[in-house]
């Protein structure tokens, strides 16, 4: 298949899956268990079901493997495509009932996430949808996308994600979030990757060590697409593992320029993360 198909395939699936999971938000038992996912997580009814449909679709392509963060890896022919999926990012979100959480999936031609040739994040509440094809640029909902402009530190909203960081992580940060106008984090980290690409935040900084390339592939792509650099903690090119047991810090930021300010402005933080 060529990206051009794979996007319509991906964008289609994910339509199916919002239109399934949307009213199962305003149930009693949205966060009901129903296993637990291969990369260790609780898996909620919502994850079951999205991740049904989206291997389905796949599925109805011959040689293609999937590796995704509630099934683990299922079987991909030699020199066959992955799709790496991410059925529900934001489970936390979805089953307190904050309207911000998505569904994630790459399509990665080859052995590294620089493979990466399509990527579809569908908002599970609103519907938007974020994409992107390698080399083609990144969309919402079909418009043309870009990061910001942003280069003041001053002016600008940035990412950063607390979430169980390892002791001395949050002081190690107190540069950056006193530097910035202002720190956010919504839950759900491949959405808020595209919220950067479409310029509503101007960087997004994970240096917990604890990132999936699950929940990142898709996004990854439609934030370079839309104008991001996207590095390690340290500045240097990402070194990513098409697996689930691999974890990494990363940082993104709406350009070049802005991006060596987050960088220092990560200081000390980023002396204590491995790289990638």
């Amino acid at each position: 298949m060529s990206p051009a198909e794979w996007e319509r395939l991906l964008l289609s699936a994910t339509e199916v899956v919002w239109k399934r999971v949307a009213p199962l938000a305003k149930r009693p038992g949205r966060g009901r268990t129903v296993g637990t996912g291969a990369a260790g997580d609780r898996t909620i009814v919502a994850d079951k079901l999205a991740e049904d449909i989206l291997v389905r679709a796949l599925a109805k392509v011959e040689g293609v493997g999937v590796l995704s963060e509630e099934a683990g890896a299922l079987g991909r022919d030699d020199g066959g495509v992955l799709a790496v999926v991410d059925p529900i990012d934001g489970s936390s979100n979805f089953e307190r009932g904050i309207p911000f959480y998505c569904t994630s999936v790459a399509i990665v031609d080859g052995d590294s996430i620089d493979d990466t040739v399509v990527g579809v994040v569908r908002d599970l509440f609103t519907g938007d949808v974020y994409a992107a094809r390698s080399e083609k640029g990144a969309t919402k909902n079909g418009r043309r996308i870009r990061t910001s402009a942003k280069v003041d530190p001053s002016e600008a909203v940035v990412g950063v994600d607390f979430s169980r960081s390892p002791p001395g992580m949050v002081s190690a940060l107190e540069p950056l979030v006193h530097g910035v106008k202002r720190q956010v984090h919504l839950g759900a980290n491949a959405l808020e990757l595209c919220y950067m690409a479409e310029g509503k935040t101007d960087a997004f900084v994970d240096l917990r060590g604890k990132m999936r390339v699950t929940d990142f592939a898709a996004a990854n792509l439609i934030a370079r697409e839309a104008g991001a650099e996207v590095t390690d903690g340290g500045g240097r090119e990402l070194d990513v593992r098409l697996d689930l047991e691999h974890r990494f810090s990363f940082v993104a930021s709406a350009n070049a320029e802005f991006h060596r300010k987050v960088l220092a402005l990560c200081g000390s933080a980023r002396a204590g993360v491995a790289p990638g």
